[in-house]
């Protein structure tokens, strides 16, 4: 049996390739089929965890069983966190790790160097279930974090991802023309993602996330103060700045980075001796005080699937459930 970081029997080695060698995993023939982000993703995956963990067993590719497969997802599920925090990966990470591997040993098979795929009947370990992790906001808390952020290049940023629940990537794809400002609306049509390359792309995460919304009053005088200036700041540059249709860029033009909004966000929660949140967290934020049914959530905020939904904001079904209790309440006699 083996055990995450530790080998406990010795296989024969009939050659020098690793079977994570044999089988792609650097080179892997998704790559081209696949969004770029989702590659290098998988690509993280395989480098800091999967190549590791068989390069350490030694095996050759034919030799590679489910068992072993077994032994990884214990190994990761138990311990596999790279930050040495306690515990092991989240269960999405783990089923993220799975579909890897069976892609991996699915294109073996193609290539004809193994007879089956060991890792296509291998269950996931069972876990209990937790509770998301995502921080739901109170409107109160949320005014604080604007204010922390005032007079700061961030702060129209969060004030938009508050209010239609924005991914990073959709409020730094935000460009003038999915703006109507005759029609007052907002179109979400364009995303800025970056997993290890930054990848700008005329599509979002998924169809329900290509939506429109109300361009709010608020919003609108926000958004045409940031056109005025940077009609302004585009006299003050002159031939340096840098044009494009961003809305949220630097005084030069520049467009606004994922790394830039992510570590920025942290630096001034850190400096404010904020307690910790995501970014994301902005996100959940946006529909979880106003009393609105799940079907309306996804709807605002673009989730493909109403589990997603669900899942996510399991305090707002509770609510509702209790709610309906108490409508029920002396409702029927004996």
């Amino acid at each position: 049996m083996f055990f995450c970081g530790q080998k406990t029997t010795r296989l024969n080695v009939k050659n020098n390739h690793h079977a994570a060698q044999k089988a792609g995993l650097k080179k892997y023939q998704a790559k081209g089929k696949i969004e770029l982000c989702t590659w290098e993703s998988y690509e993280i995956y395989l480098t800091r965890h999967i190549i590791p963990f068989f390069k350490m067993l030694d095996l050759k590719l034919s030799e590679v069983s489910p068992r072993h497969i077994s032994s990884y997802y214990e190994c990761k599920f138990s311990g596999g966190r790279l930050d040495k925090k306690q515990g092991g990966l989240s269960a999405a990470s783990m089923k993220k790790h799975s579909s890897i591997l069976k892609m991996i040993f699915k294109e073996a098979m193609l290539l004809e160097l193994i007879d089956r795929n060991p890792a296509a009947l291998v269950p996931l370990p069972r876990r209990d279930p937790v509770e998301p992790k995502g921080l739901f906001l109170t409107t109160e808390e949320a005014n604080k974090v604007l204010q922390l952020f005032r007079g700061h290049q961030l702060q129209p940023v969060l004030y938009l991802t508050l209010y239609y629940g924005l991914r990073r990537s959709e409020v730094l794809g935000l460009k003038w023309n999915a703006i109507d400002f005759s029609a007052n609306t907002l179109r979400i049509q364009h995303t800025v993602v970056r997993q290890k390359t930054l990848v700008v792309k005329d599509k979002t995460k998924s169809l329900n996330s290509r939506r429109a919304y109300q361009l709010l009053p608020e919003i609108k005088e926000i958004l045409l103060e940031l056109h005025g200036n940077s009609q302004e700041h585009s006299e003050i540059f002159g031939r340096a700045y840098q044009k494009s249709d961003y809305i949220f860029v630097w005084p030069d033009g520049r467009r606004l980075s994922p790394d830039y909004l992510t570590q920025g966000f942290q630096h001034i929660l850190r400096k404010n001796n904020f307690p910790h949140m995501r970014f994301h967290d902005l996100r959940h934020s946006a529909a979880s005080n106003k009393g609105w049914g799940l079907k309306e959530i996804q709807e605002w905020l673009g989730h493909s699937d109403i589990q997603v939904t669900g899942n996510i904001y399991t305090h707002i079904s509770k609510q509702r459930s209790a709610n309906m209790a108490k409508d029920l309440e002396n409702t029927f006699r004996l």
